[in-house]
């Protein structure tokens, strides 16, 4: 072994003579203890100041060559403030962050700095075609109690790399328990196709032939490969979009092995060679992930065939059920039935409609509702190709607005129709989506779309200095850290998206016939040959994904904000909790708590989304942490779960959050709530009061 002291901070880079087969590749294991005064395991030594309200991103001494410990801090940065509300007057501090109550006070550190030692390493799992890494971290906190042991996995939202849910582990670190970060086969990692970069276990990157099969992604050549990058100079491969594996399908998977590197690091850190002091038996083990990461738990616990999982707590999961014999009444309303239906059919129905849509009278006083070129000359196309209805832009909005509640958005969301469409969020992710469950190579240029660095409105390089960090500010999907999506095929194409002319129409309509093209990947309207193959791949790629619904009697709360304008409610967490109750019936333990005031983006709350009368949301994580002391209690101390209710909490609108008002404005979810507020699946129904 090699020590290296960088400052107080000590750097071990592990060969290990395994007595068992690790579950990470031999030789990429690193190890770096944090002293909990200049760096930490939860903010890289920024603590509460560095996190909060308009803090700056940390920057680099070498912006074009940041260090290994200057991409992390970056990357727990972005990370940690892409999950929770940021913003002190709503609750950064108080109900979450460093030195908020519930920190630990740890000898010889910091307050609000939480010292340990990392353990970070690739999974071992090499199937794909290409050079295809899973990275992980471990991380186990000083005042890890070995007598008492815990592990939380916490799964990365978004496409987001191993880091991706440290808001999540947030809570674990507090505890004392050790967290488990595995990456997904998302994860932020882009191959520059020319000029041949790709970036290692630490987010820096350089060459990919000289990284080779240690790079975190990279494309491996071929002849149709080079004939593309010669014909499409400056394009990108991301490792979502271009892997080839259908990354989704092995989310539980990933999950499983983050946690068998948990009790490998956890054995390696305090054992002796030979010894397994922590197992499965002897290790509490809680899931937890946000959105994409909430999905990710829930596989994992869906494929944890060895009982190493003892409970889960998840929010707004991006969790796909099959179809099942059940619908779902809220209130008043008629039933609905989900019938199975994909996050890929919602994406690319909002991609075609939602820019429409947006202009409805109905969605007045929204989010950044108002006109949009753009979005009034997608209205005209539509209309014209005979997919919405009316004479008025009023009449069509209305008519495309028609058409997403046909397919299971409710009035409920409508205020996001115009902020989502106006993000550019289901335009974006449709391109990553499509390739990634087709399975489609980026020399295919799926519907004439792209990746690239911009250069005026065309494709062009990645800034040299936007390349260093791309680890540390990426999401993992495009358009991301200065990666842009291009239309190929647009009449006045190559170019962004945004600009685009759709040949079809001849006019900027948000490139409409991008849109269509992975709309009919969807339906399989107006397809050709080549475009009934692609249609198959993509198909067979959705259903690889769904899941059974069965948790095999475990423990379990999934929380969702009923006004969730990305992952639909009646889609996700609700079937899934009616389709739980239809297979496991007497056996599940799975409790869902649906928030009436709260949405799928934390971070934008007090920002992007704030309202007239100021913010009108509540947040989602402050009900994690609940779920989460909940489930703790009930595994350790027997205590009574919290079952399926709606909780109503009241937006705190222009007033900041304190600890006199909390309890008033954030009503807790209740041991034994009122009648008026229990979700119950009764007969064939999931009932959800008003």
């Amino acid at each position: 072994m090699k020590k290296h002291l960088l400052g107080l901070v000590g750097l071990l880079v592990a060969c290990h003579a395994f007595g068992d087969a690790p579950p990470v590749v031999p030789g990429s294991v690193k190890i770096t203890v944090y002293d909990g005064v200049t760096d930490d395991l939860l903010s890289a030594g920024l603590n509460l100041e560095g996190l909060r309200d308009a803090a700056p991103a940390p920057g680099f001494l070498d912006p074009l060559n940041p260090t290994p410990a200057e991409l992390r801090r970056r990357a727990l940065y972005n990370n940690y403030r892409a999950i929770v509300d940021p913003v002190s007057a709503g609750g950064m501090g108080l109900l979450w962050g460093p030195k908020s109550p519930g920190t630990p006070v740890i000898p010889g550190a910091t307050f609000g700095l939480i010292p340990g030692v990392e353990y970070k390493a690739y999974l071992r799992d090499r199937d794909g075609i290409h050079v295809d890494n899973i990275p992980a971290a471990v991380q186990i906190p000083k005042h890890f109690n070995p007598d008492k042991p815990c592990i939380v996995a916490a799964m990365p939202s978004g496409s987001r790399s191993l880091y991706g849910a440290i808001s999540i582990a947030e809570w674990a670190l507090f505890k004392g328990c050790a967290v488990a970060l595995p990456g997904k086969g998302t994860d932020t990692g882009f191959h520059l196709l020319t000029p041949d970069l790709a970036d290692d276990l630490d987010g820096v990157y350089g060459s990919a032939d000289a990284l080779g099969d240690e790079a975190q992604f990279a494309v491996r050549e071929s002849p149709s490969l080079e004939a593309y990058v010669g014909a499409n100079p400056h394009r990108i491969a991301t490792k979502h979009a271009h892997s080839q594996i259908n990354a989704e399908r092995l989310w539980g998977k990933y999950g499983l092995k983050g946690i068998e590197f948990a009790f490998w690091a956890l054995n390696d850190h305090f054992g002796k060679e030979g010894k397994h002091r922590f197992r499965k038996g002897n290790t509490l083990v809680i899931a937890a992930g946000a959105s994409n990461g909430g999905g990710m738990a829930l596989r994992a616990l869906e494929a944890d065939d060895e009982h190493l999982i003892d409970g889960l707590v998840v929010t707004e999961p991006n969790i796909q059920p099959r179809d099942g014999r059940f619908t779902i009444r809220v209130g008043d309303e008629p039933p609905f039935d989900p019938r199975g239906r994909t996050i890929y059919d919602s994406m690319t129905l909002m991609s075609v409609y939602a820019a429409c849509a947006a202009h409805a009278p109905g969605a007045a006083g929204t989010v950044l509702f108002g006109p949009q070129a753009l979005g009034i000359a997608r209205c005209t196309s539509l209309r014209e190709k005979g997919l919405v209805s009316g004479d008025t832009l009023a009449e069509q909005a209305e008519s495309a607005r028609e058409k997403l509640r046909e397919h299971g958005y409710t009035a409920a969301q409508d205020w996001g129709i115009a902020s989502h469409d106006t993000l550019g969020l289901w335009r974006s992710l449709q391109v990553t989506y499509a390739n990634s469950y087709g399975r489609f190579a980026v020399q295919d240029n799926l519907c004439g779309m792209s990746f690239a660095g911009l250069a005026g409105l065309v494709p062009g390089p990645l800034a040299p200095d936007a390349v260093a960090r791309l680890f540390a500010d990426s999401s993992g999907v495009p358009p991301t850290g200065g990666v842009n999506i291009f239309a190929d095929k647009a009449a006045n194409g190559p170019i962004v998206e945004g600009a685009a002319i759709s040949p079809s129409t001849g006019r900027a309509d948000l490139n409409l016939d991008g849109a269509l093209c992975f709309r009919s990947l969807e339906t399989g309207k107006g397809l050709d040959g080549a475009g009934w193959a692609n249609f198959a791949r993509v198909q067979f790629g959705t259903r690889e994904v769904q899941t059974t619904g069965r948790l095999d009697g475990r423990p379990a709360i999934v929380i969702h904000g009923r006004q969730d304008a990305l992952v639909f409610p009646n889609l996700h967490s609700r079937a899934y909790y009616a389709l739980n109750q239809q297979v496991e019936r007497g056996k599940s333990r799975l409790s869902y708590i649906e928030v009436s005031t709260g949405q799928h983006f934390d971070a934008f709350i007090s920002s992007l989304f704030f309202g007239p009368a100021g913010v009108q949301f509540a947040p989602l994580h402050y009900y994690f942490v609940q779920a989460m002391d909940n489930m703790y209690a009930h595994l350790t101390e027997r205590a009574k779960l919290l079952p399926s209710q709606v909780v109503r909490p009241t937006p705190r609108g222009a007033q900041a959050y304190t600890a006199g008002n909390v309890p008033a404005l954030l009503p807790p979810a209740k041991l034994n709530p009122a009648a008026g507020d229990r979700i119950r699946f009764q007969g064939h129904q999931l009932i959800i009061p008003e």
